[in-house]
């Protein structure tokens, strides 16, 4: 279809979702009902968290049990200048239901970690002379999870590793600040990959999303001073063969010193490597509200910034946290960025 001077028309972009319980499609139960729904996705060891919102005006529509696993994907059906097609956004498990009223509504809370009890339970053991792959493979069979080290970090060696009186979950977020990496569980993966990664767990290429001005209805950008002036991070290890302390450490003159005397000089960079790239990270950010969602947007995206002030396209960005919202206003993303490290 064209206009009179040849162009392609203008089509109205045309949001679109689909949602499941326990396999089972919802659309004639829900989409009529639907008052809004919002996904909020997290980096690292926080559970994405889905709320969706529906009216129940004529008292028929059943609730959904505790436990019960709802499927979402989202995007456009159609439109100029969108992303067309719907895009996986994975399952999530039904925590918490609330049905109030008048007039009648029904909101539903879900959660995609579903984390069974020995993930949680506190124990103690001592790993040595490991690798991070196979760090990640044992405690994933443990729990029932499938593996997915990313491959940049799968091969690290692990020369001492303490996990003293913790949960795997806490000790894995322990190895993800010494690795800079990320520990999460998703759909039944225990992923750890870098906070920086340029692939996903799997191999793929992570794409890139580019943002301007006129991507957005409102933006902020925020630049902090660094912490006590740090621009580096210096880290103990212990010399077995010196019976010594020695030290390493990665960026400027001003380094913060980290109290934690590693097993090895290895061990140590890392330390201080990942201490490093925190506080790159810390020194900016910034929040967009895409105009048009983006369902494709997810943490841990790159993200090129254009047509902003110099301080903004200079730098090079990291999705951290993205929020999809869904109701009579449209469909919304609002995407929180920092500095790549």
């Amino acid at each position: 279809m064209t206009s009179e001077g040849g162009s392609a028309a203008f089509i109205e972009p045309l949001a679109g979702w689909k949602l499941t319980l326990d396999g089972k499609d919802l659309a004639d139960k829900v989409n009529p009902r639907l008052i809004g729904l919002r996904l909020t996705e997290k980096r690292g060891e926080a559970a994405d968290e889905l709320e969706i919102t529906i009216h129940d005006h004529d008292g028929k529509l059943a609730l959904p049990p505790e436990g019960a696993r709802i499927a979402l994907s989202l995007g456009w059906e159609r439109g100029t200048g969108v992303k067309t097609g719907l895009v996986a956004k994975g399952s999530f498990k039904v925590d918490e239901l609330t049905w109030e009223g008048p007039p009648d509504t029904v909101r539903i809370t879900a959660r995609s970690a579903d984390l069974k009890d020995s993930f949680r339970t506190r124990k103690s053991k001592v790993w040595k002379d490991t690798t991070l792959g196979a760090v990640v493979g044992k405690i994933a069979g443990d729990n029932g999870l499938q593996p997915k080290c990313h491959a940049d970090l799968a091969g690290k060696a692990v020369t001492a590793a303490e996990q003293h009186n913790k949960s795997d979950m806490q000790f894995l977020r322990d190895l993800g600040r010494r690795y800079d990496a990320v520990a999460t569980v998703k759909d039944g993966n225990l992923l750890f990959a870098p906070v920086n990664a340029k692939t996903s767990a799997s191999g793929k290429a992570l794409p890139t999303l580019e943002v301007t001005r006129q991507s957005g209805d409102r933006y902020t950008f925020t630049r902090s001073a660094r912490e006590n002036g740090q621009d580096g991070a210096e880290a103990q290890w212990h010399d077995k063969a010196s019976a010594t302390r020695k030290k390493t450490g990665s960026g400027g003159g001003r380094k913060r010193r980290l109290k934690r005397v590693y097993a090895s000089e290895g061990d140590a960079k890392a330390a201080s490597a990942a201490e490093g790239n925190r506080l790159k990270r810390a020194a900016a950010s910034l929040e967009l509200t895409l105009a048009y969602g983006d369902a494709t947007a997810a943490p841990g995206m790159p993200v090129k910034a254009k047509g902003f002030k110099s301080d903004v396209n200079g730098k090079s960005w990291l999705l951290a946290e993205v929020e999809h919202t869904m109701d009579a206003s449209g469909f919304r993303t609002s995407l929180k960025m920092e500095v790549a490290g």
